[in-house]
């Protein structure tokens, strides 16, 4: 019987490093408490027992033992818990590897089935060998080719004695793509990040104290127009700046490769990470566009899985080629997928005309209409910025409206496309991953003769729904026979 082993002492710092990220905001309660000795040296106590001891103490008592029919992990300390994977059970597994444990030739290991939690996966083994991951690969092949549908433990009986020996895989890569510097530079440049940054920095000079701010605008009240553009112009240089830094480091020499039925990705400069997910995992495929890139041709392909292995991709979605020409698209996407469409298709059968785009307009004005009136009556003098908002959503709206679309490309293939936060989103559904298609329809609707169309598939543990809003009728309805016929 194969002897548990524990992860390299280097993992003891991942677990403090993940620690730290989820108890950041003790730091701030501490700070807030540093006139009260007490409660400010109780503070301390608790913050070193969750970042340092507990971290220890679970590295500690953790084990795993790889077999040829299962990878069995044991944890807990005041609970033990005994986790028995079979590899015809994983769906997928993940590969992270820091800068700093390259050189030791480790990585951090998570190993993910159908039933895991959605905040965590089944296994996660913290500074295991490489030549592990290797191993599990080829037991998790073995397992899935083997015509009784048990594992075949025959061909790797040499290797039962080591968990850690590398067994080489018999599969080839049938399809490759590796992105070059120039396509990452353009798909780092259009990224959308620089939003949510832009708040971050907006929410953090809320905070500087009202002094301050009121010291410098009267010290550059000659320059107050200057100094207004120019602050505003710095801020969302610094969050595109961020923006852009992000992108090109998580995706720095992205790489995919099909090994047998296997879609395996891999990128990052500082935290090479590294995810092998099975074709029959994919429940739909995902081409985006955001509005920068549609300036620039570009698309994005993303695969939903039934998992959440890529839970910190974008939108939480297996990217597997980031930045691909618009006219390259359907020449380097199907080697990949091969039930993707090997040309642009026709998606007019489902759309929404000229005079219906009117209702796609009104509901994006009337969802930030209460809000800016609200905030014009309390913040009057920043009413023509609050009126900007409403020019936003008024051409949301539109563009909606004219990037919704759809219809059957194939017998067995649906095709649906959106228009949401100003980026084009087009899928492409396979009748055999639907889990089901809903039609609604209220009364002010039903006299006009219009109707939403809704398509759910799965998407990790939850359900993704793809909603075409205000089709015709009898375009609704043919979808929703087709799908009764064809199931």
């Amino acid at each position: 019987m194969l002897k548990a082993k524990r992860t390299h002492p280097l993992g003891l710092l991942l677990h403090i490093a993940n620690a730290i990220k989820e108890c950041w905001f003790l730091f701030i309660i501490i700070f807030t408490l540093y006139n009260q000795p007490l409660w400010f040296a109780l503070g301390w106590a608790g913050v070193i027992i969750a970042i340092f001891i507990w971290p220890t103490t679970r590295w500690a008592t953790l084990s795993y033992r790889v077999t040829p029919t299962a990878v069995e992990v044991n944890s807990g300390v005041f609970v033990r818990h005994h986790e028995h994977i079979p590899y015809s059970r994983i769906q997928t597994v993940q590969r992270k590897q820091w800068f700093f444990l390259a050189p030791f030739k480790l990585e951090e290991l998570y190993i993910e089935t159908a039933s895991h939690d959605d905040s965590k996966p089944e296994a996660r083994l913290a500074a295991v060998p490489t030549t592990l991951a290797d191993t599990i690969d080829t037991y998790r092949l073995g397992a899935v080719t083997s015509p009784t549908g048990a594992p075949d433990t025959m061909a790797t009986t040499d290797t039962a004695g080591t968990d850690d020996a590398p067994v080489t895989a018999a599969t080839t890569v049938t399809a490759h793509y590796r992105i070059n510097n120039r396509t990452l530079l353009k798909f780092a440049f259009t990224s959308t990040g620089f939003i949510p940054l832009l708040l971050i920095l907006l929410a953090i000079y809320n905070k500087i104290p009202r002094n301050w701010t009121d010291t410098l605008i009267a010290d550059a009240t000659h320059l107050a127009l200057v100094v207004l553009v120019g602050g505003a112009v710095a801020v969302v240089v610094i969050a595109w700046i961020g923006a852009f830094l992000w992108t090109y480091i998580r995706y720095f020499h992205f790489d995919v490769a099909l090994q047998g039925d296997q879609l395996k990705t891999a990128k990052g400069l500082f935290q090479r990470n590294t995810i092998t997910a099975p074709l029959k995992r994919i429940q739909a495929i995902r081409v985006k566009q955001n509005i920068f890139r549609q300036w620039l041709h570009i698309q994005t392909v993303q695969v939903l899985l039934a998992s959440k292995a890529a839970s910190k991709d974008d939108d939480d979605d297996l990217v597997i080629l980031p930045a691909v020409p618009q006219s390259q698209l359907y020449d380097v996407a199907p080697p990949f997928v091969s039930w993707l469409p090997d040309h642009t298709p026709d998606l007019g059968d489902l759309n929404v005309a000229d005079h219906r785009k009117w209702y796609l307009v009104r509901n994006a004005l009337l969802i930030v209409l209460a809000p800016v009136a609200l905030a014009s009556y309390f913040l009057p003098h920043w009413m023509g910025a609050f009126a900007l908002i409403l020019v936003i959503a008024f051409f949301q709206g539109r563009f909606a409206a004219r990037q919704t679309g759809g219809g059957l490309i194939t017998p067995r293939m649906l095709a649906l496309q959106t228009g949401h936060m100003w980026t084009k989103e087009t899928y492409y559904l396979p009748v055999d991953m639907i889990q089901s298609v809903r039609l609604n329809q209220s009364i002010w609707m039903k006299r006009t003769g219009l109707m939403h169309l809704i398509v759910n598939v799965r998407h990790g543990n939850k359900n993704q729904a793809i909603e075409l809003r205000y089709l015709k009728a009898e375009q609704a309805q043919h979808i929703y026979d087709w799908y009764l016929e064809t199931v």
